[in-house]
């Protein structure tokens, strides 16, 4: 039970990646509700003084997920959406739940498993709406020793086959691991290719960053750890290293995606900004996949402001094409909101339901998560979907 509730933690610090704290006022009820295309003639407009200006709360820290807020800002999407964002800026994530529930922030980053440990605590929190799909739990092996999912792809032509081979492979080899994080996620990739833990031999190590050390150092064949140590494998000491798979390999336990969190309240009362907000998201998207040289400098600005860390546009580039994917809302009804698809977020959420202690007993992930409803609701409006998908600028 201890090893799930410190993944718990690991993944709020890790993933949320995402999770954020502001101390502002309850959002105020407009008296004018303006459809999107009374006011997206232009690109940056003045509010007008029969435009009703919604303001938001936000909760915001430093992590690669949620940047779509300061990009909405300097494109001036949020003049012609009508609403101002309040910020505050915070390096802590953890209190952000407990913020939501005393109304003194709107909406925060987090993530649907992220959101378990507060079921009992805080059941009025709600994941409404889909950023992106987090990709950073992956394995890594060593260039020349060992064979990607991709290569086995190359090879069989078959995802399960290429699946299974990749797993496989793993038999009678060493990980250097912080088991007390990893161990669960490395028991779900073995488990996706018919192989337990006792097929592999581990290194437990104190700590995640001296795992991967030790993997630098030459002890080991595989790795699978936390993100910032990934980064440095890959990017740092690629002659050496190579991503051999996600959540091609890893299952429903690889997939994770970056959510909006608010109340059921808030957005009773608020339907409106909530889309207009999903829909400045999906704007972004659309700038990463198209434009990403336009909107990675203003992230890397904004981060390196309040994370104390200096990031680079390049090192921003490699982290945003190999660990994240922001897709656009048709895409999203093929992957994260289509049942057929292995990228369904149901099918991690069903999945970590099964194996959590964390989650009162009858606890109801669907109601906690309306994001079907949601995305229902945002595809309704063809006024948000026209602004979404008018020409880049």
């Amino acid at each position: 039970m201890k090893t799930k509730k410190l993944l718990f933690q690991t993944v709020l610090g890790l993933l949320i990646m995402s999770m954020a704290l502001i101390a502002c006022q309850p959002a105020a009820t407009p008296v004018a509700q303006p459809t999107v295309a009374e006011v997206q003639e232009t690109t940056q407009p003045e509010p007008t003084k029969e435009m009703e200006i919604y303001t938001v709360k936000v909760g915001r820290t430093p992590f690669f997920d949620y940047q779509f807020f300061e990009v909405a800002h300097a494109f001036g999407w949020d003049d012609e959406l009508g609403i101002k964002f309040e910020d505050n800026w915070l390096t802590q994530s953890g209190p952000s739940m407990q913020a939501l529930a005393n109304g003194s922030i709107d909406i925060a980053g987090s993530c649907i498993v992220c959101n378990y440990p507060f079921y009992e605590s805080i059941p009025e929190l709600r994941n409404f709406m889909t950023v992106n799909q987090f990709k950073g739990f992956v394995v890594i092996g060593r260039q020349g020793q060992s064979k990607s999912y991709e290569d086995f792809m190359t090879e069989l032509n078959d995802p399960e086959a290429a699946r299974n081979a990749t797993i496989q492979q793993f038999k009678g080899k060493t990980f250097p691991i912080y088991e007390a994080n990893y161990l669960p996620l490395l028991t779900a990739v073995l488990e996706q290719g018919g192989l337990t833990i006792s097929d592999v031999t581990t290194i437990n190590f104190p700590d995640d960053e001296k795992a991967a050390l030790a993997m630098i150092g030459g002890e080991g064949d595989f790795y699978i750890g936390g993100l910032p140590s990934e980064i440095n494998l890959l990017q740092n000491h690629s002659e050496d290293f190579k991503l051999i798979g996600g959540s091609e390999i890893l299952g429903p336990a690889g997939l994770w995606y970056s959510n909006i969190t608010a109340t059921e309240d808030w957005l009773a009362d608020n339907e409106e900004v909530a889309l207009r907000i999903m829909a400045m998201s999906y704007r972004y998207n659309r700038y990463i996949q198209d434009d990403i040289d336009k909107v990675l400098p203003l992230v890397a600005e904004a981060m390196n402001a309040h994370s104390g860390v200096a990031t680079s546009v390049e090192d921003l580039k490699f982290v945003f094409d190999t660990f994240l994917e922001f897709r656009t809302y048709q895409q999203d009804a093929e992957t994260t909101y289509n049942p057929e698809s292995d990228l369904y977020w149901e099918a991690s959420a069903a999945y970590y339901v099964a194996k959590s202690t964390e989650l009162p007993k009858g606890a109801d992930f669907k109601l906690q998560n309306p994001l079907n409803e949601w995305f229902k609701k945002f595809l309704d409006r063809k006024d948000l979907l026209d602004w979404v998908d008018r020409p880049l600028s």
